[in-house]
């Protein structure tokens, strides 16, 4: 009784921590959350279905902080139907690889790129300062492309497809970095997220008496973090999206190799 009330206190610290920095930086809270699981001693499927069930509630957080303080959030349609009609599928396909294939060799690669996207978003002048006012096909289709991909390490890993949606949708979309975050947090944090989750359920367990301590925790956690996203100035976000991306990169890395 008294291990599970401490496992309980310790997954509420760092599931709160986790979304706290996830909803301010458009990612990463799988670097935390997902070897916490691990660490307290859930198998690599069932901790990543846990946390997918999880950090489904990072996005309603965020979207209620964000319609509390400005209204109606207003969407890039275009980037909606892309992360919803043709990300999706990716995701499921994604989820489905990840209980048959180990991904240790992925990950080192994911977290090479990642520590490298941190480096460029932080000496890139200007980095989501603006909103592209006009985007070219071709962008577009870049930006399907590698969202496709972003989908695919979504289902299939615990961490990154945050960061590097928010990425893609400053670099390739030309989202200013506060809405490209909240669009992160709408459609990777729940939309892929629960798709993830509903799939890998379907093939291997989720510890649900963890669950609602985590979502209580994702909750708090992303509205608050909303709260300093919303009042921050951009510079300030562009520091904190560049060192956790670096911080997440340098913990995949270490964590495939132990």
């Amino acid at each position: 009784m008294a291990a599970e009330i401490l496992n309980q206190f310790l997954l509420f610290i760092g599931t709160f921590a986790a979304n706290l920095f996830a909803s301010v930086s458009g990612g990463g809270a799988g670097f935390v959350q997902f070897p916490m699981l691990i660490l307290l001693g859930l198998p690599f499927a069932t901790a990543l279905g846990t946390h997918k069930v999880a950090v489904v509630f990072l996005g309603i957080g965020a979207l209620t902080k964000q319609r509390r303080a400005h209204g109606e959030f207003r969407f890039d349609h275009q980037v909606a139907f892309i992360m919803t009609a043709l990300c999706i599928p990716s995701v499921i396909s994604g989820s489905l690889i990840i209980v048959k294939i180990p991904s240790h060799q992925a990950e080192i690669i994911l977290g090479f790129i990642t520590i490298a996207a941190g480096i460029y978003s932080l000496l890139k002048k200007g980095f989501g300062s603006k909103t592209l006012e006009h985007r070219p096909l071709s962008r577009t289709l870049l930006g399907a492309v590698c969202m496709m991909l972003i989908g695919l390490f979504s289902g299939s890993l615990s961490s990154g497809a945050g960061l590097f949606a928010t990425l893609t949708l400053v670099g390739v979309f030309g989202l200013n970095l506060k809405s490209a975050i909240l669009h992160t947090m709408v459609f990777v944090a729940t939309m892929w997220n629960a798709v993830g989750a509903v799939t890998i359920g379907m093939v291997a367990s989720i510890h649900w008496q963890w669950v609602p301590t985590m979502i209580i925790a994702t909750l708090l956690g992303s509205y608050l973090g909303t709260s300093l996203l919303i009042k921050m100035p951009v510079k300030g976000v562009k520091v904190v999206f560049s060192l956790v991306a670096i911080l997440s990169g340098v913990t995949l890395i270490y964590t495939a190799y132990h």
